[in-house]
């Protein structure tokens, strides 16, 4: 008999010493994926691959910023604008004309777990290249790779792999996907951060001050220390804007130096005292006051005016009047215009004399004693 080998059928479970209750039950419910299980293992667990883009090439982008970090977001925006307030998708900003507003999009595709990328309708249009592409730097007239969509038209998601070349505007960036959430040489971040490109609108008063404040070691790092020389930064900033602005020379124009110069005949003007009127007569520089100028008794029009041509030829003689000469009804002396008087004009009838008091009062009584006089 070999070993392992039973040499009978009919012994018991005593004699052998099995028991039913170490047999195995087999699987009760479906195992699940690991990544569940890493999950549970890790608060931080994202189930998305890791997508960093690295700048190849650009126009607008700063020197220092090369890399886009999307370590915890699972969509990105690209555009010309800013980020709306409030949104909580990171955006990377072209400011450029060739980039739409909203020009396109990535996000993970959860039912087929991978990254994709989107045209959002933008004039210009996205293009994709193939990944393994390792020449020179693609400028403009070359093969930027594939068109996502035509002109103001979206596109269907596309997927993107390792490597992928994304060509917006007059930036190439180069997709780098993990799917063991392992950053590799080329697309690792500084120490310091400085070339990582920022997904949300910073302005540069608060940069500066958290700048400041995280040049602080940590170990004599403090909230509330913090806190304060934050908030003494930004109001010191504030005040030296407000000195500098006060320290400026106010920008005045003696306009009255600017108007001796074009007209120097001009009357001077001195500081505090009025200047003359116009129609007062004007004191020379000897101190008297020049005599008003008569004015020209009229002169008859000359013989070259064309008026008095025109009426001599209509049988018009110089000293006798227009109009009709057989009545001699025409005027030779010009109208006389008479003031008018008590606010009337032209047709109104002469008021009747009025009492010598004057009174309004005396003149009622007047006129009701005779009233009742009348009715007697």
């Amino acid at each position: 008999m070999e070993d392992g080998e039973v040499s009978g059928t009919n012994h018991t479970h005593a004699e052998t010493g099995y028991d039913p209750a170490y047999e195995w039950p087999g699987y009760t419910e479906v195992p699940q994926p690991t990544t569940v299980l890493n999950e549970s293992l890790s608060s931080n667990f994202k189930p998305w691959s890791l997508l960093r883009l690295l700048v190849q090439t650009s126009s607008v982008l700063p020197r220092t910023q090369r890399l886009a970090v999307l370590d915890e977001h699972k969509e990105v925006q690209f555009g010309r604008d800013v980020v709306p307030a409030g949104s909580g998708t990171p955006r990377v900003r072209l400011k450029e004309m060739a980039v739409s507003k909203l020009h396109a999009t990535m996000f993970w595709d959860a039912g087929r777990r991978e990254w994709a990328v989107v045209d959002m309708g933008s004039k210009h249009g996205s293009f994709l290249r193939p990944g393994g592409y390792s020449g020179p730097t693609v400028s403009v007239g070359e093969d930027l790779g594939i068109r996502l969509s035509p002109s103001r038209v979206a596109s269907f998601p596309r997927a993107l792999k390792h490597k992928d070349a994304l060509t917006i505007g007059s930036t190439t960036f180069v997709v780098h996907i993990h799917s063991d959430r392992i950053s590799c040489e080329g697309c690792s971040s500084s120490g310091s951060g400085d070339n990582i490109i920022p997904l949300f609108p910073v302005s540069k008063g608060v940069k500066r001050a958290r700048e400041e404040v995280g040049s602080i070691p940590s170990e004599e790092r403090d909230a509330k220390k913090a806190l304060t020389m934050l908030k003494r930064t930004l109001l010191s900033r504030h005040d030296t804007a407000r000195s500098s602005a006060s320290s400026q020379p106010s920008s005045y124009v003696d306009r009255s130096a600017k108007r001796r110069a074009l007209f120097p005949s001009s009357p001077l003007d001195t500081p505090g005292l009025l200047s003359p009127r116009s129609d007062s007569p004007c004191v020379t520089s000897s101190g008297s006051v020049p005599m008003p100028e008569t004015p020209a008794p009229p002169q008859p029009l000359p013989e070259s005016n064309i008026g008095r041509q025109l009426l001599m030829k209509q049988g018009w003689q110089p000293g006798t009047a227009l109009g009709s000469q057989e009545n001699a009804s025409g005027l030779v002396e010009p109208l006389e215009v008479s003031v008018t008087s008590n606010r009337s004009g032209l047709g109104m009838p002469e008021k009747a004399p009025t009492s010598s008091s004057g009174d309004w009062r005396e003149s009622g009584k007047q006129k009701r004693w005779a009233d009742m006089i009348d009715k007697k």
